[in-house]
């Protein structure tokens, strides 16, 4: 019997502080009804007493690596409340447990399975009709080579021009001044590069009075993209793919599966991040290696505003396979079929520090010069209230983050020394993740 989770990795599955909260108040026996939970299937269901005359159905599936939810509710957040309050009453025992499901719910595992088959077909189809055509798909990926490479000698001439104008002009890099630029990109099949433009107008305002520094290190960046481009061929095949994925160009996942580099190992979640991409939203979860210390990142996407349905407790260690994307810096992976091998969250993963962490991410850098920030975790952490991480050692560093986010983490840490996740970047240290006196809070 698998173990279920713990209150801390409910928790962590929230979108939102005010989710949690919300989600709290739901994790308790009076509003619900028709509550169970099929061990075998790892389904999890239950009516929720919500404001009108029909309780919110509510169904969880709890599968290692294949967290899902569905309500009837009209939130557009992922997990919402009724799922968390649920998750919680199974995470304290509360639920009990059945032999048979409800006709909802099996139609709604029902038609989940189907749709895993059918995208199974569609990808074996796929790749029939490619190894049926090999000059159609070559004749394609010319051409859209070809649109890439015009798109890309625009930017880059662009680019020549901001610099020779000089950068003083404020309305050079405004939201309406690099809108089309990254519009010929997308229109070039370039969305990667088309979403480093559109960034350009936040760097110089987030900045301060370093922005000339921080724009010219950006425009060095998609500089350096656009030659990488035209001399792609002379570049080692795993740059090449790193490249081709910095552009915009996406990987088929079943060729990851298929040639991708398999490690094996006990994988602790040590935090996820949600963000607004374009027209999407993107959901990143790290995960480690708790023997090689080998980094995993698992990338998902959901529409604009809503929550992408994978979703991993933080904590959790997973006895699974990473199959590793081939890039110059092997850190994006997907998660094959594995199971939970322990839930105690509070277990804190092994930690570094604050000169460790810069070293981690310069290697980054030198490997990836377009890596924007590295997963690190950092022992003996003491934020303050300046907004400054101090280490063991006396080394200091900003930290980048929400001021709920950094009073959440000042208020778990009380002042002492903490266990702390996040991603190293060249302003800062953004926290995700804090492990204080027995339990983790996602931030």
């Amino acid at each position: 019997m698998a173990e279920r989770w713990t209150a801390a990795q409910v928790n962590s599955l929230a979108p939102d502080a005010a989710s949690q909260k919300a989600g709290a108040k739901l994790g308790v026996p009076a509003p619900w009804s028709g509550i169970g939970y099929l061990e075998d299937e790892r389904l999890l269901w239950g009516d929720c007493k919500g404001s009108g005359s029909k309780p919110y159905q509510v169904t969880v599936s709890v599968a290692d690596s294949d967290t899902a939810y569905q309500c009837t509710c009209p939130s557009r957040k992922f997990p919402c409340k009724h799922a968390l309050g649920l998750l919680l009453l199974w995470a304290a025992g509360t639920v009990r447990d059945t032999e048979e499901l409800p006709e909802r719910v099996q139609a709604w595992s029902d038609s989940r399975k189907d749709r895993a088959e059918k995208s199974a077909a569609r990808s074996v189809a796929k790749a029939e009709k490619a190894a049926a055509d090999p000059e159609g798909v070559a004749k394609r990926a010319a051409q859209r080579a070809e649109r890439i490479g015009d798109g890309l000698a625009d930017l880059d001439r662009w680019l020549t021009d901001q610099v020779a104008a000089g950068l003083s002009d404020p309305t050079a890099l405004s939201y309406g001044a690099v809108d089309p630029v990254a519009k010929r990109l997308v229109d070039a099949q370039a969305s990667g590069v088309a979403g480093r433009v559109r960034t350009l107008p936040g760097t110089r305002s987030a900045a301060g009075d370093a922005w000339p520094d921080a724009v010219l290190a950006e425009f060095s960046r998609l500089h350096l993209l656009c030659q990488a481009w035209t001399r792609l061929a002379e570049l080692p095949p795993a740059m090449q793919d790193t490249v081709r994925r910095r552009i915009g160009i996406s990987v088929d996942t079943d060729a990851v599966r298929r040639d991708g580099e398999r490690v094996a190992g006990r994988w602790h979640v040590l935090g996820s991040r949600d963000r607004a991409a374009e027209k999407l939203t993107e959901r990143r979860i790290w995960l480690r290696d708790a023997e090689s210390g080998r980094l995993a990142m698992l990338l998902a996407f959901g529409a604009m505003q809503q929550a992408p349905t994978l979703a991993l407790p933080v904590g959790a260690v997973y006895r699974a396979e990473m199959a590793f994307h081939s890039e110059a810096l092997p850190l994006r992976a997907q998660m094959e079929t594995g199971e939970v091998d322990s839930t105690d969250a509070a277990l804190a993963p092994a930690g570094g520090t604050l000169q460790a962490a810069a070293e981690e991410f310069a290697a980054a850098l030198a490997a990836d010069p377009w890596q924007e920030g590295w997963p690190v975790v950092i022992a003996d952490a003491v934020p303050d209230r300046t907004g400054e991480l101090a280490d063991a050692q006396g080394r200091r560093m900003p930290l980048i983050s929400e001021e709920t986010a950094l009073w959440r983490l000042l208020a778990v840490s009380g002042g002492h020394p903490v266990t702390l996740f996040g991603e190293y970047t060249d302003a800062g240290l953004e926290p995700l993740t804090v492990w204080a006196d027995g339990s983790v809070v996602a931030l």
